[in-house]
C-alpha cells in the first residue's frame, strides 16, 4: 500500500467483460496498491446506498448514475476521480471509448436512424460534460486523442495518451508447441490459422476478414482457416460465406475464458475493425507472439509496423485486402521476436505513466490549498 492518506474513486457504470470495464477493473485492482481505491459501479454499494443505473434505457441508467455519483461530492482535497464513464465529474477522464458523435456517423454513415434513439442525443451532452470537468483527459490512443482535439479544440491543453497495458503472467508466447495445442483446442494441426476476437461482428469487420481468407483460399491455394472468438450477430456473412464456398473454414467459438491459448497457437490475427480507440485484443495477441492484421482506424495500429502486423486502410478496397493476403503469405517472424515489438506495454507501464499524472494532480492541489492559506 501507498499513501493511506489518499483516496481513488475509480467510475465505470458497468461491471463486466468489456473494453472498458477490464481496464476500469485493471486500474482499480494496480492503483489500490498505491492508494485507497473505491471501484463505483451501478449495483455496487456506496455510503450505504445501492449505487444506481443498471435498470431502464441507456439514457436513464447514465443520468442516474451521474446524479448520484455528482451529489456525493468526492472531489475534495486528498481524493481524485478517474472516471471511464460519461456523464460525472471528475479529476482525470480517460476517453476509451472515442468520440460519440463520430461513432454514431461510422454506424450510421448517410442513414438518420440514430436519430430514434434518445441515447445518441444524450450521449454528446454527457460526454462534453466530463471532458469540461476534467483537470487531464487520457486518451489511450494518438488517434483518440486527435479525434478529441478535432471535436473539442478548447480541451486540446489538457489531452494526453497513455497506451494500454497488457498482463506479462497472462499474455506471452506459448511454452508449447502449436501442434500440440491446436490438439488441446480442437483446432486443425496443419492449416494456416486465423483468428478473430472481439464482440461485436460487424464493427469489428467479419466481413473484411472473411474476404481476406478467400484471398488465401481460393486466390492463394493456401489451406486456411479463420477462428472466430466472442458474440456477435453473424446472419450478415452467410451469403458472402456460401458465395467463396468458406463454410467449412469457419469456426465460431462464442466466448472464450481461454483467449491467450487461442492467440498463441493462431498464425495471424485478423481484426480489421471499422473503429476501435485501441483493442485490448490486438495488444494481447502481440504478447502471445501472433502477429496482427487491423485497419487504421484502430488505434492499436500505432504499435504495429512489418516486424509484427499489417495495417489495412479504413476504406477496404480488394486491393488492400489483397495486400494484407499477401503480407500474411510473406511473413516469416517468430512469435518470440512478434512478442519483443511490444514488450515494453505491460500493465506495469500503463500503471506508473497514471502514477506519475496522479501525483502530479494531488502535487498541485497542495501547491493551491498552500497558496490560499497565504
Amino acid at each position: 500500500m501507498g499513501d493511506d492518506n489518499k483516496k481513488l474513486y475509480i467510475l465505470r457504470r458497468n461491471s463486466g467483460e468489456g473494453g472498458a470495464e477490464k481496464a476500469a477493473e485493471r486500474l482499480a485492482s494496480q492503483l489500490s496498491k498505491h492508494y485507497l481505491v473505491e471501484r463505483m459501479w451501478a449495483g455496487n454499494m456506496s455510503d450505504n446506498k445501492v449505487i444506481p443505473g443498471k435498470k431502464g434505457s441507456a439514457w436513464w441508467r447514465s443520468w442516474r448514475y451521474t446524479k448520484f455519483i455528482d451529489a456525493l461530492k468526492l472531489r475534495k482535497k486528498n481524493q481524485l476521480i478517474l472516471s471511464l464513464e460519461y456523464g460525472p465529474d471528475c479529476d482525470i477522464y480517460r476517453a476509451g471509448d472515442g468520440v460519440h458523435r463520430l461513432n454514431v456517423l461510422r454506424r450510421y454513415g448517410e442513414k438518420k436512424g440514430w436519430m430514434l434513439n434518445p441515447w445518441h442525443w444524450f450521449a454528446p451532452m454527457q460526454e462534453k460534460k466530463c471532458l469540461e470537468s476534467a483537470k487531464m483527459i487520457v486518451a489511450n490512443s494518438a488517434l483518440v486523442e486527435k479525434l478529441i482535439q478535432g471535436e473539442y479544440p478548447h480541451l486540446s491543453h489538457k489531452t494526453m495518451t497513455i497506451y494500454n497495458g497488457f498482463d506479462s503472467n497472462v499474455y506471452q508466447p506459448g511454452i508449447q508447441d502449436k501442434s500440440e495445442l491446436r490438439s488441446k483446442l480442437g483446432l486443425p494441426k496443419e492449416k494456416l490459422v486465423l483468428l478473430l476476437s472481439g464482440h461485436g461482428f460487424v464493427r469489428k469487420g467479419l466481413h473484411h476478414a472473411i474476404s481476406i481468407l478467400d484471398v488465401l483460399v481460393n486466390a492463394r491455394g493456401l489451406d486456411a482457416c479463420l477462428i472466430v472468438a466472442g458474440k456477435g450477430d453473424k446472419a450478415f456473412v452467410a451469403k458472402q460465406t456460401e458465395a467463396a464456398g468458406l463454410g467449412a473454414r469457419i469456426n465460431y467459438l462464442g466466448s472464450v475464458t481461454n483467449i491467450q491459448a487461442y492467440y498463441q497457437c493462431a498464425d495471424f490475427m485478423v481484426l480489421p475493425t471499422r473503429h476501435d480507440p485501441f483493442s485490448n485484443s490486438c495488444l494481447e495477441a502481440l504478447a502471445c507472439g501472433c502477429p496482427v492484421i487491423t485497419s487504421d482506424q484502430n488505434g492499436a495500429a500505432e504499435v504495429i509496423s512489418d516486424q509484427n502486423g499489417f495495417v489495412i486502410p479504413d476504406a477496404f478496397t480488394t486491393e488492400q485486402l489483397s495486400a494484407a493476403a499477401g503480407f500474411i503469405g510473406g511473413f516469416t517472424r517468430t512469435s518470440q521476436q512478434v512478442a519483443s515489438t511490444v514488450a515494453h506495454l505491460t500493465q506495469e507501464a500503463e500503471v506508473e505513466a497514471y502514477l506519475k499524472l496522479i501525483g502530479k494532480i494531488f502535487e498541485q492541489e497542495n501547491i493551491e490549498d498552500y497558496g490560499n492559506d497565504g
